[in-house]
């Protein structure tokens, strides 16, 4: 088992009223798995990412990736940069940057030279048939480019689970096909799990699993 999450309760505060966002969530994502979460909006589906993440604090509960437990002595910062990818629904390119330096960011910020995040940077998007578009800037690429781009940059530095919050949610059909195909090449490809928050259907496709996000509860 690759994440194991167990009994997780996240609460807020507002307007001096605590409302319950997570209620005793727990569920498990294997190696090379797909596993879809559907919630409507407001479910919990962003909060549980960030907690997964370490960029939220849970009150109780407990979370185990790889066997270890993900607690205030875990090295997150190094769980980000290695082992963890993260795909948004908006793209969050960086408009100043080509789509190859796009890509190459989380290999610098992990340690590698330019020269080496670059070729492999390359590698990536030859593998996934995106070279023609290496020099091109994000304002130029369609949609469904930006995406690809954005999800390439979450692969580049071979993360074992990738989190991915509403992928499809502002691309359209066509390019939603194009979406899943990387998706399950690259669980395929780079030995790599990846969670998905969704409230669009067509992920079941592709999924391994499929949770229900409701009240804070997986049902």
């Amino acid at each position: 088992m690759l994440l194991d999450v167990q009994k997780i309760n996240k609460s807020f505060n507002v307007n001096k009223k605590e409302i319950q966002i997570l209620n005793s969530l727990s569920f498990s994502v294997n190696h090379n798995e797909i596993v879809s979460i559907y919630g409507a909006s407001g479910s919990g589906k962003s909060t549980l990412l960030n907690i997964i993440s370490g960029l939220m604090s849970y009150d109780s509960g407990s979370i185990l990736f790889n066997e270890k437990l993900m607690n205030s002595e875990f090295d997150f910062i190094e769980f980000r940069k290695k082992d963890l990818g993260i795909v948004f629904q908006e793209d969050h390119l960086l408009m100043e940057f080509t789509a190859i330096e796009n890509i190459m960011l989380p290999s610098i910020i992990s340690g590698k030279s330019k020269k080496r995040a670059y070729h492999i940077a390359c590698d990536l998007l030859d593998q996934f048939g995106l070279l023609h578009i290496k020099d091109s800037y994000s304002n130029t690429l369609s949609g469904g480019e930006k995406q690809r781009i954005s999800i390439l940059r979450a692969v580049i530095n071979k993360p074992k689970i990738i989190l991915a919050d509403e992928p499809t949610g502002s691309i359209d059909e066509s390019n939603k096909e194009q979406i899943f195909s990387l998706f399950k090449e690259i669980v395929k490809e780079y030995d790599a799990s990846i969670l998905i928050a969704t409230h669009d259907n067509n992920v079941s496709k592709i999924s391994n699993k499929i949770l229900n996000l409701s009240k804070g509860k997986i049902n």
